[in-house]
Parts: C-alpha cells; structure tokens; sequence
C-alpha cells in the first residue's frame, strides 16, 4: 500500500485481485470496520474505500472504536483482522466473504462433519503475522478454516504484528506467525491442525481465559458459565476477574451469571463471595459497590459481619451506604 499525499493506495496488481473476485460475490456483503483516529485505523479506512469502489457489493459499516478498542475489519461474528490485507493476504481475506462453507470447504485433510459439535466449549485464537513472513500465509488459511468450520465456537483474531506493536508486546509475541488461544495455549510458526482441534476439544473448563468467557456470556449464556461451575463444583479463576473488571458491562454480565449461580449451587457462590472479599480493599469504589450487591443476591446471613466492617470502616461514603442497604435487605441493623 503506497502513502501518497497522506493517502493509502493499493498496488496494481492488489486492485486486480479484488476486481478478479468481485465478478464472482454475487450476493450483496456486509462487513464492519471498528477504528480510530490512529495511523492504523486510517489505513483500514482506506482499504475498506478501495474495497467498496472495485466491488460494489460490498458494503462497510464504519463505527469509531469505544474504550480503546484497537482498529479492525469484522467480516462476521467470529472472524476479525486488524491488518490490511494485502500481497498474500489479500486472497485470503476475499476468500473469507464468500462466509463459513466457503471457508469450511478449503481442503486440510480434517474432517469437517461433526467439528462443530465435538468444540463444546468456544475458543479465542489470536493469529500474529507479518506483511512478509514466509510461514503465516501457511498458518492463516488453518485459522480461516477453523473459523468457517465451527462458526459458533471458534473466534479468529488475525493481527498485524507490526501494525500493532502494542498488542504484541503484551501477548509477549517474539516472532511470527504465533497462535495463541484463550491467552494459554501457544503455537509458533506452523501448527498441525489435528492437534490444535484436539487442544480445544479436550480443554479443562476451568482453565478457560478471561476473553473466552467474556465472549460466552455476551452471547447471551450467562446461564452456561453457571452451569459449568456447578457442574464442576469449583470456580472459574478468570470468572472472578471479570466480575471485577474495570468495564461495566463486562461486570453486568458476570453478575448475571452469579445470580444462575446461587440458584444452581450455593456452595461454589459462597467460595466466590469469599474470594471477592479478599480482594474487596484493592478494589475501585464502583467495583466496591457492585461485590456489595452480590453478597445482597447471595442473601446469607453469615454475610453481616463483613457488612458491618465495611459499615465502620474507613470505606467511601456510597460503598457504606451500600453496605447498610444490603445489610438492612438481609435482616441485619446498619
């Protein structure tokens, strides 16, 4: 992509490809590209432009990225690039709005029938290339695979190392191509195919990561979280850091799946009513305010002495106040 007068063109022979294949999408394409006002989410912009102009059929929804969302082009629920696809790339991106079959139907030697249902549980895999590696053009149609062939259990992040430094760093990405799925697992370079459908399929719940967990209950099964930590009789340690994350609605959803919780299994809830006390001094005051509430939902009164700690303490006026509801509701005296 060459910069000209602060705009980003695409090469020639880039503008063919996506020429090439809009006289085969014949059916109207919606995608969605998340950005800021970064260098990054310009040149995403401009390609998405260039995108629109060569194939008309495609349409891009633009929104400004919110609570520092990095910048990304979201072809569907589950596939996503932050990256401008270019070079050996560019093929592969068009590939993927043909949709899941499509995907699904590029030929890895696994058997697609039943992949789906043997991933009970969803997966969150980041894939980090670079314009010009010599492997990751092997390892990103793996990742298009997976995501077309388990379209509900399988998120696929396919990220610009050097496009996005930042994010790097903090995935501790020292070369490229590097996989990672639910912030634990971790392949560099290539990676075979069976064995990572193995790693998901055969995955401890209780090991699941924080972005895997926040991805099941934004889609809408707050109640499954529950039922895993019921099933098991034991805590998701990535639950707890989400009921205390610093986004709200990342909390919200948490707290629902809490309240599944002390009607499925009053045991595991008290071990994490426990586990949020223990933290409850480090916490922020809203975050304060929001465990307060879910010692209310736990509604247990071995709960007031901790209540009227918080009541006498050197707490913020709203927590106390908080506190004293929640004591009042569960039949104590502020």
């Amino acid at each position: 992509m060459d910069e000209e007068n602060g705009l980003y063109s695409l090469s020639p022979s880039d503008r063919n490809l996506i020429s090439r294949h809009g006289g085969i999408l014949t059916n109207p394409e919606k995608i969605r590209l998340v950005k800021n006002d970064d260098d990054a989410g310009v040149q995403l912009d401009a390609f998405c432009t260039q995108l629109e102009q060569l194939i008309p059929e495609i349409s891009v929804k633009r929104e400004m990225a919110a609570d520092n969302e990095p910048s990304g082009i979201h072809v569907s629920q589950n596939l996503h690039f932050r990256m401008v696809p270019r070079g050996q790339y560019l093929e592969l991106f068009l590939l993927s709005l043909f949709g899941s079959d499509t995907l699904a139907g590029q030929e890895m030697g696994v058997d697609v029938d039943g992949l789906e249902k043997s991933i009970s549980l969803p997966a969150m895999f980041t894939m980090y290339v670079t314009e010009n590696c010599q492997f990751c053009s092997i390892i990103v149609p793996k990742g298009l695979f997976l995501a077309g062939a388990a379209p509900s259990r399988v998120d696929m992040t396919i990220i610009d190392a050097m496009m996005f430094p930042a994010m790097a760093e903090q995935d501790r990405i020292r070369s490229a191509p590097t996989t990672i799925m639910d912030g634990m697992f971790r392949w560099s370079g290539d990676f075979d195919l069976d064995e990572v459908i193995e790693t998901v399929s055969s995955r401890d719940p209780m090991k699941l990561g924080y972005e895997t967990l926040k991805k099941i209950i934004s889609d809408g099964d707050a109640e499954g979280v529950a039922d895993l930590m019921d099933r098991f009789n034991e805590v998701i340690p990535a639950y707890i850091d989400l009921l205390i994350a610093e986004k709200w609605p990342e909390r919200l959803g948490a707290m629902v799946a809490f309240e599944y919780l002390t009607e499925k299994n009053r045991d595991v809830a008290k071990q994490v009513i426990d586990i949020l006390w223990g933290r409850f001094d480090s916490l922020e005051p809203a975050i304060m305010g929001d465990v307060l509430h879910l010692v209310g939902v736990f509604n247990q009164p071995d709960q007031s002495p901790r209540l009227q700690a918080v009541l006498s303490g050197k707490y913020p006026e709203p927590v106390k106040k908080v506190a004293g509801e929640i004591l009042h509701q569960n039949g104590g005296r502020p």
